[in-house]
């Protein structure tokens, strides 16, 4: 298929091909006749009949979602995740039938449901639907097992999955043809593909059909990556019974690929800019047209033009088949399913340089940060490497650096404290090394560093520099880089910043709280209504609470500083709580306190109200910055926090990077204020 576009064929195409996906009738005739089976669901609800119905899946373990006696079929699976960036790719699922050792079904859960590179996409076909930005999946194909079903997931991620909610709908049936073939599911990929031969997307032996697949392409060329013919062999065939003409034309598009979605085919994913880094998920299932093979089937794909390219492919195929199947190789490890994929720390955000100006050199300031970057020569482009969105990081990169040559990075820093600077580079086969050896502040030498970094690799990969507990003044700080040469292999001396993450170092969190709760809170203006902590403190005193009474009870925090209030504060929907700490100042101070919550938040200090935040969020440190004044002396500090669904807690912290302030949980270790707050 020729790279030419012609936009009056291409929506002519496109018409055709969606005229032509509505199902047929005999599904609809089916509704008209008694149901031979009874329906039957497992679902991950609360079985203690509260209301959080989810799994939490730590690292390593697995869950097993189902385990089913037969005769019977799974024909719908829904679920929706919340765990961390790239989950799609890290979670995997697998199905066993009949007992069998060697799972039919071996997939990370997001590639299973039609979406790759572990990112969240929306899909529409008929064996397939995802939707709410690619959070709620969902699945159609039919399942059938003679004795029995055991479907469960994997989390090969490094945090627990916070929630994982599912249905499993299935039939329980009086039989099933001894004949009845399994569906089977399998991943592949090739990082990169091999040169001079088919992708191989399904190696199969026995007797079944194949009922499609779905194929995921990084780039690592610039251009077009199809050009690919399909070439299917059925039963042992030395030349293909299937041959196709083009990678768009298998997956039923025309002249290159696009975003769209049809009940057979479609493309969830396709960045249009078709650079290195570029990918795209195409899919095209065989539900009208299955392939049928009694013996075996490979199911094959070029990458490029005669396999000109060297592209990263993963795919997953779907299939029926007589038992037993073919074992599935070994699934690759997590860090290869993700070679590109990037979680930064701390406060990294997809920079977005532009340029300022070029006046004794070159100038790009970020729009997000304000940070600016200043060298000789630079060029802008973008990475292979992706945030959990899909969007692709870009790359700040000098041109034809030479020895001694220096660059600036230029941050603007709001509140005095000490910092963790990250700094992302590229390494590659054409960079060079650079040393780090000063910090300055408004034009004055702060601070010495000495940090070197060697930019070659012989493949793309990403390096951070960690400048750790450097104190940054507010103003203008400047970090200069000098270039020092290259390594022996390394074809040049230029450097790539990806970007930066600058953290405050040392949060001196405030760990020792008294905590009082719950009391009642059905929405967020109860935020407002006041409870007789506020009118009195006293820690020896109890209440009338949200379902009984409460009492004063003392927490301590891990060294992260999060009170994570749902473990210890029962019941933890909709309701608030009080907190109390006291901390002590050396003089009469300004000062600023730093605010996490989830969700709504409210802080006296001294019995004064200093701050309201009436947000449904997410806790994280540093959300709200407030300006307070502590006297000499203790200071009392009261937070009250409430919690509209799912998670709670706070984090609560003020500036100090002289580590002046001391913090405990009462003045004199009685536990007793009784001062009354002021509104």
């Amino acid at each position: 298929m020729g790279k030419t576009s012609f936009p009056a064929i291409c929506f002519l195409a496109v018409f055709l091909g969606g005229s032509q996906t509505f199902p047929g009738q005999d599904g609809l005739v089916q509704l008209g006749r008694h149901q031979e089976y009874e329906s039957r669901r497992i679902s991950s609800y609360d079985r203690s009949g509260g209301n959080d119905d989810r799994l939490h899946i730590r690292r390593g373990e697995t869950a097993v979602l189902a385990d089913i006696e037969g005769p019977g079929a799974i024909h719908h699976i829904w679920v929706t995740i919340d765990a961390e960036p790239f989950y799609g790719r890290k979670i995997v699922l697998r199905a066993y039938w009949d007992g069998e050792e060697n799972p039919s079904v071996e997939v990370p859960i997001g590639d299973f449901f039609s979406v790759g590179h572990g990112l969240n996409r929306n899909l529409r076909s008929l064996p397939i639907a995802n939707s709410s930005e690619g959070r709620a999946r969902n699945c159609y194909w039919y399942m059938p097992f003679q004795k029995s079903a055991r479907l469960a997931v994997t989390n090969e991620g490094e945090q627990t999955v916070g929630a994982f909610y599912y249905y499993i709908d299935y039939r329980k049936l009086p039989s099933l043809p001894l004949n009845t073939p399994s569906f089977h599911s399998q991943y592949r990929q090739e990082t990169p593909c091999l040169p001079g031969k088919n992708y191989l997307l399904l190696d199969a032996e026995g007797r079944g059909h194949y009922v499609g697949c779905n194929l995921s392409i990084l780039q690592r060329a610039m251009g077009w990556w199809g050009e690919g013919d399909d070439m299917i062999y059925v039963d042992g065939e030395r030349y293909p019974g299937l041959y196709g003409t083009g990678s768009e034309d298998y997956f039923c598009d025309a002249w290159g690929m696009r975003e769209d979605g049809n009940l057979y085919y479609g493309c969830p994913i396709q960045e249009p800019d078709f650079k290195t880094g570029s990918k795209a998920t195409v899919y095209r299932f065989h539900v009208p047209d299955p392939i049928p093979f009694k013996k075996s089937i490979r199911v094959t794909i070029e990458h490029g033009h005669d396999n000109d390219r060297s592209d990263y492919y993963s795919s997953v195929a779907y299939w029926y088949q007589d038992e037993p199947h073919k074992p599935f190789p070994p699934l690759p490890s997590v860090d290869r399913r993700l070679p590109f994929a990037l979680i930064p720390e701390g406060n990294f955000s997809i920079p977005e340089w532009e340029m300022a100006d070029r006046e004794n050199g070159w100038n790009f300031v970020d729009k997000k940060s304000g940070a600016v970057f200043s060298a000789p020569s630079l060029l802008l482009s973008v990475s292979s490497f992706y945030a959990a969105n899909g969007d692709r990081y870009p790359l700040l990169s000098s041109d034809g650096a030479k020895p001694g040559e220096e660059s600036r990075l230029s941050l603007d820093i709001a509140i005095e404290e000490f910092y963790d600077v990250d700094l992302y580079f590229l390494k590659d086969r054409d960079r060079g090394r650079f040393m780090i050896e000063e910090i300055l502040s408004e034009g004055a030498v702060a601070q010495f560093i000495h940090v070197s970094f060697d930019g070659y690799a012989g493949e793309k990969s990403m390096e951070k520099i960690s400048l750790n507990n450097v104190r940054l003044k507010k103003g203008r700080n400047d970090i200069v880089f000098r270039v020092t040469g290259k390594a022996e292999s390394s074809e040049g001396m230029n450097y790539s910043l990806m970007g930066m993450s600058v953290s405050p170092a040392s949060r001196r969190f405030i760990r020792d709280w008294n905590l009082i709760g719950p009391f009642d809170a059905p929405d967020m203006s109860y935020l407002q209504t006041v409870y007789p902590p506020e009118r009195e403190i006293d820690p020896e005193k109890s209440y009338q609470g949200k379902e009984e009474t409460v009492s004063w009870g003392i927490f301590r925090a891990p060294e992260s500083g999060f009170i994570r209030l749902e473990d210890s504060i029962r019941p933890s929907e909709r309701g608030l709580i009080y907190a109390l700490s006291y901390v002590f100042s050396p003089e009469e101070r300004a000062a600023l306190m730093k605010i996490g919550s989830d969700d709504g938040v409210r802080i006296w200090i001294n019995g004064d109200l200093v701050h309201t935040n009436p947000a449904y969020r997410g806790a994280y440190p540093d959300q709200d910055t407030l300006s307070v004044h502590l006297k000499k002396g203790w200071n009392m500090i009261l937070i009250k926090v409430l919690q509209g669904a799912g998670g709670w807690g706070f984090y609560a912290r003020f500036v100090d990077p002289d580590g002046r302030l001391t913090y405990a949980l009462s003045p004199d270790n009685s536990l007793t204020d009784k001062r009354s707050l002021r509104d």
